[in-house]
C-alpha cells in the first residue's frame, strides 16, 4: 500500500505512519512538499477544509499512491468564539473521499487578534512557547494543554476519522443504499 502525504512537516509524516500502519500493516508513506492554496493559517472550516482537499489532491496526483491524505490547522469561528481546528482529507486512486474533523480548542482573543493581523499562528504560539518552530514539535496543542496533548496525536485522531469511509466501507455503502 502506497499512501502520500501532502506535507514535509514531520509531526504530520510521523502521524500519517502511525496510523496506516495499523490499518494496513505494511505501508509506504510518501511525503510530497505541496501548496494548500490557502492562506498560511485559514481563518475558516470551509478554508481549512479546503486546504485539506488541495493537499491530498496534489499528493495523490504527484506520486500516484493509492491513497493522498492532506492535513490543514486553521482557525474556526464558532458560537462567538475563536477555536483551533484541524481537517483531514483521505483521497483513494478510485476518487473516493474521506473527511475527518476535530481538535476544537478555544483560542485566547489576543492569539487571535495577532493571527487576523497577518501572523501565522505558528509563529504566534512559537512566541508564546519561547521556542521555534513548534508546529513541528508539540504545537500550539502541547502550549495549551501543558503537553496533556500534542499535535501528532490530534492529528492521528483526525486522520482516523477521516480513514472511517475506507476501514468501514460497508458501512458507508450500506447507508447509500
Amino acid at each position: 500500500m502506497r499512501v502520500a502525504i501532502g506535507s514535509n512537516n514531520p509531526v504530520k509524516i510521523k502521524a500519517c505512519k502511525n496510523v496506516m500502519k495499523r490499518i494496513f500493516k505494511r505501508v509506504e508513506i510518501i511525503s510530497v512538499e505541496v501548496n494548500s492554496a490557502v492562506s498560511h493559517t485559514p481563518l475558516t472550516q470551509k478554508e481549512t477544509i479546503q486546504g485539506a482537499r488541495e493537499r491530498a489532491y496534489d499528493a495523490i496526483n504527484e506520486t500516484k499512491a493509492d491513497f493522498g491524505v492532506g492535513m490543514e490547522g486553521g482557525i474556526a469561528k464558532i458560537s462567538g468564539k475563536y477555536f483551533l481546528t484541524g481537517w483531514c482529507v483521505v483521497l483513494s486512486i478510485d476518487g473516493k473521499e474521506g473527511i475527518g474533523g476535530g481538535s476544537t480548542l478555544e483560542l485566547p482573543s489576543y492569539v487571535v487578534k495577532k493571527v487576523r493581523k497577518g501572523m501565522e499562528l505558528g509563529k504566534v504560539i512559537d512566541s508564546l512557547a519561547g521556542e521555534s518552530n513548534t508546529k513541528q514539535k508539540y504545537g500550539a496543542i502541547g502550549v495549551f494543554t501543558k503537553m496533556l496533548l500534542n499535535r501528532q496525536k490530534v492529528w492521528e485522531a483526525i486522520l482516523t476519522y477521516a480513514m472511517s469511509r475506507f476501514i468501514s466501507k460497508e458501512l458507508y455503502e450500506h447507508a447509500n443504499t
